[in-house]
């Protein structure tokens, strides 16, 4: 039966292979966040997670931007290799490595410069512990940068088993960290969860090159400011695009710090952080799906028109039993702790969504495979722009609910304007075809 649906070598067994794997790595990572996050939830309340979710928030932010679309770039210049392991490819990818690690160290002196310019308060904002926790965790961007580059060769390769093994060792050490401070008790809620999080995300980045290593046989990073320019060039559409995404999805956070309390701000987060757990699924799937669109490029569209059809019936019917088995189980999180049953409402609010992001992810990555980079530049600076002015209307005045509201709109409009122009693209492939 299995051979029958997923025969060797096809298409549907690659990309349930490597969705399966990063799926595995997921659910270990996850089920490590969830605990030290209830750790600290149960232990030190709403407030005390709620400064836990500004330090992670915040760092999170810079080290998402080091991204900046350049393992799409990389797959782009790589995907024709015949070898994964040419001396063309070894280099291209040493000089990601480099390119990665400068950037990511610029990062961390942006944070820490933007930061001493944002208000601080004692009930509310960027308070002296924040700032604190801040501090220590900036360093992770560094690591994560890492981690990510390691990513666009499994990627390339199509052996996200290997990311995978490094997750989870990364994930198992952040877990075992956070018990042993819990039990000896040496730090605070936010500092509990911040030393998890170093231990953890250094793990995964030293495992993660030990493999890469292995295969292409040096990890040296190579430094050229002119092909640094050339990669950066290439990427800046995709890039700024992803950056403005990640704008809007983080806004609502920081106008939720600076106008709410810390109560609120860890209520939502806990919200938003089981929100953020099924739409892992998306992402990697097309993160197996985006080499083949790629394979693909060269027919006319007729076999990239198969796998976005079929890719969109999975996306969607899957994303449509997750929503309704998270809405039911909404209520449950008033287990935690009694004080976070307002999270409810934010979280049903933002499951109400899950299709939106499941089938959103197909028409990005669709469109950056047929290099339409500045269509998703346009949406996402136009999706970010109408984000902030929202949020900063009427987070103040309603809060988390206001918040919730305002990320799956945001998110729909992404939505509507990516598929009209995958129809447009459809509809210029059917015409060349009868051309």
């Amino acid at each position: 039966m299995f051979t029958d649906w997923f025969p060797r070598g096809s298409l549907r067994r690659i990309v349930a292979g490597n969705t399966l794997s990063q799926l595995i790595g997921r659910v270990v990572s996850s089920i490590a966040v969830v605990i030290v996050s209830l750790v600290i939830a149960k232990r030190y309340g709403p407030e005390g997670y709620g400064d836990f979710v500004k330090i992670t928030t915040y760092v999170s932010f810079f080290y998402l931007i080091s991204d900046f679309g350049l393992n799409a770039v990389y797959l782009q210049r790589t995907i024709g290799a015949v070898k994964a392991r040419s001396a063309g490819t070894v280099r291209d990818w040493q000089l990601l490595l480099g390119l990665r690690i400068v950037v990511s160290l610029l990062l961390v002196c942006v944070a820490i410069g933007i930061l001493s310019l944002l208000p601080s308060g004692v009930g509310q904002g960027y308070t002296m512990l924040v700032r604190i926790g801040v501090f220590m965790l900036v360093p992770v961007i560094i690591a994560q940068a890492v981690t990510t580059t390691t990513n666009a060769y499994y990627q390339q390769i199509l052996r996200y088993d290997l990311s995978t093994i490094a997750l989870n060792a990364g994930s198992i050490t952040m877990l075992i960290i956070a018990v042993i401070l819990s039990i000896w008790s040496p730090v605070s809620g936010p500092y509990l969860g911040v030393l998890s999080v170093i231990a953890g995300s250094v793990v995964t980045a030293a495992i993660a090159l030990g493999l890469v290593r292995s295969r292409l046989g040096t990890i040296r990073p190579i430094f050229s400011k002119t092909e640094f320019f050339s990669y950066l060039r290439t990427g800046a559409p995709l890039g700024l695009a992803l950056l403005f995404n990640l704008i809007y999805f983080h806004s609502d956070s920081v106008v939720l710090t600076l106008t709410r309390s810390t109560r609120e701000v860890g209520i939502y987060g806990l919200a938003y952080k089981i929100f953020e757990l099924p739409l892992v699924f998306p992402i990697f799937f097309m993160n197996a799906v985006y080499p083949l669109l790629l394979h693909h490029a060269g027919q006319q569209g007729s076999g990239q028109h198969k796998i976005f059809i079929r890719s969109f019936q999975l996306l969607l019917v899957s994303s449509l039993v997750v929503a309704l088995g998270m809405w039911v189980g909404a209520p449950l999180v008033s287990m935690v702790r009694p004080d976070f049953a307002e999270a409810q409402e934010p979280l049903r609010i933002l499951i109400l969504g899950l299709p939106v992001f499941f089938v959103s992810a197909l028409c990005m990555w669709f469109l950056i495979a047929r290099k339409q980079q500045g269509i998703l530049l346009v949406i996402h600076g136009i999706a970010m722009i109408g984000n902030i002015v929202c949020n900063s209307i009427f987070i103040p005045r309603y809060g988390m609910t206001a918040a919730a509201w305002i990320t799956v709109a945001s998110e729909l409009f992404v939505l509507f304007a990516s598929a009209f122009f995958v129809v447009k693209r459809f509809e210029t492939d059917a015409h060349n075809l009868t051309l």
